[in-house]
């Protein structure tokens, strides 16, 4: 039997469709090599919008099993990369070689943003892709902790132009005025100030080629969130709650000031969405009644077959971020439960995707910067004509 042809192989490779997009990786341009050998070994290269992608196993395996289906095909080699795709918007002045800026806020402090937004930074940087954290939280400064880093940046650029290094931890580059005040020194600064200092820290930082700038911002809705929109084009802007009334409601002041900055919401993330309660009864019998207090109530639990019990008690209600999503018609992200372990990482310096990689909690983290991820891909895709 002959060896397979290349339009045999792409033809196999249009029946691969991505879930997002909804075109097959042909048409949308993903397959950047497709090369058959004279033995009928065939090797394909497969592009991807982001290193980030969480359908990227699958899109393989499917690449796989249509490929191997063709008659006379021997050895299926398939390569997964990766290149994020800018948006096709105005050209930047400021921010020019970074291709998407993400700003991540909230409606009131205490919800736990800036830990969002450096285990979702930490996320994607180790999935290979090129990531900025700039701290926008100008009064309460938190990233340098949270990162384990500390002093005044370096300087670089040229003597007529000099720039700031931005301080670099587990793959992401950092920034914050922070770095530039004592820990004890407030920053009483008015609004003018702010919008001076976010300028100055996108024009004149040394961020390099980046794929993603994650922006932390400080809660509400004043001049930080204000002058970063007006300053950049902002690909989008991930929203952070709690389940509770209060912090909902606040959040969607957030909605209404990022519409009208025209600023889409890529989603929301729930953060404290639960605390687990579990342990183990010495001497109990499997099936055995356990009563716990729970504030103002009581839960009736079973033993299981390991003498162990489990549940999750919502602190802060329950539905909240889903509810407030479903009103705007925006994805949930990901839903973090309340654990210490995540607390211990930022007050140490090791964000919880950093050191437990492999734990429920940084699982989350990751899932959820793959949805992120694949929001941007989608966004930056559609203002692209794609021929059929």
């Amino acid at each position: 039997m002959s060896a397979p042809t290349k339009d045999q192989v792409l033809d196999a490779l249009r029946n691969v469709i991505d879930p997002d997009l909804h075109k097959d990786i042909v048409t949308l341009g993903f397959v950047t090599k497709a090369e058959v050998a004279a033995n009928g070994d065939i090797d394909v290269v497969i592009n991807l919008t982001t290193p980030a992608c969480p359908v990227k196993d699958q899109l393989k395996a499917e690449a796989v099993r249509h490929v191997e289906a063709i008659p006379g095909a021997g050895k299926v080699t398939i390569e997964m990369t990766a290149e994020v795709r800018g948006n096709q918007g105005p050209a930047k002045t400021l921010g020019a070689n970074v291709k998407h800026i993400v700003a991540v806020s909230s409606g009131k402090g205490g919800v736990g943003k800036s830990t969002v937004a450096v285990n979702l930074a930490c996320a994607l940087a180790r999935t290979g892709a090129k990531v900025g954290l700039l701290d926008c939280d100008i009064y309460g400064p938190d990233i340098p902790m949270m990162m384990g880093l500390s002093g005044h940046p370096e300087h670089g650029g040229s003597p007529d132009k000099p720039k700031l290094i931005p301080k670099e931890r587990y793959g992401v580059k950092t920034m914050s005025v922070g770095y530039l005040l004592p820990d004890d020194k407030p920053a009483v600064w008015r609004g003018p100030m702010v919008h001076k200092l976010i300028e100055q820290f996108l024009a004149d930082v040394e961020w390099g080629d980046l794929d993603y700038l994650l922006v932390d911002m400080p809660p509400g809705t004043g001049d930080a969130q204000l002058s970063l929109a007006q300053l950049v084009p902002l690909t989008g802007a991930i929203l952070v709650t709690t389940p509770q009334a209060v912090a909902t409601y606040d959040v969607a002041k957030a909605v209404s000031m990022f519409q009208q900055v025209n600023t889409p919401i890529l989603g929301i993330v729930e953060n404290m969405s639960g605390y687990v309660i579990e342990g183990m009864v010495e001497g109990g019998t499997p099936g055995q009644k356990v009563r716990l207090a729970l504030g103002n109530r009581e839960e009736e639990l079973e033993l299981d077959p390991e003498c162990r019990f489990r549940t999750v008690v919502h602190m802060f209600g329950q539905g909240g971020a889903e509810r407030l999503a479903a009103r705007y018609g925006f994805p949930m992200l990901g839903q973090i439960p309340l654990n210490p372990a995540v607390r211990v990482g930022g007050d140490g310096g090791d964000p919880i995707v950093i050191s437990d990689p492999t734990s429920l909690l940084a699982l989350r983290f990751v899932e959820v910067a793959g949805h992120v991820a694949q929001r941007i891909a989608v966004r930056s895709f559609s203002s692209l004509p794609i021929l059929d």
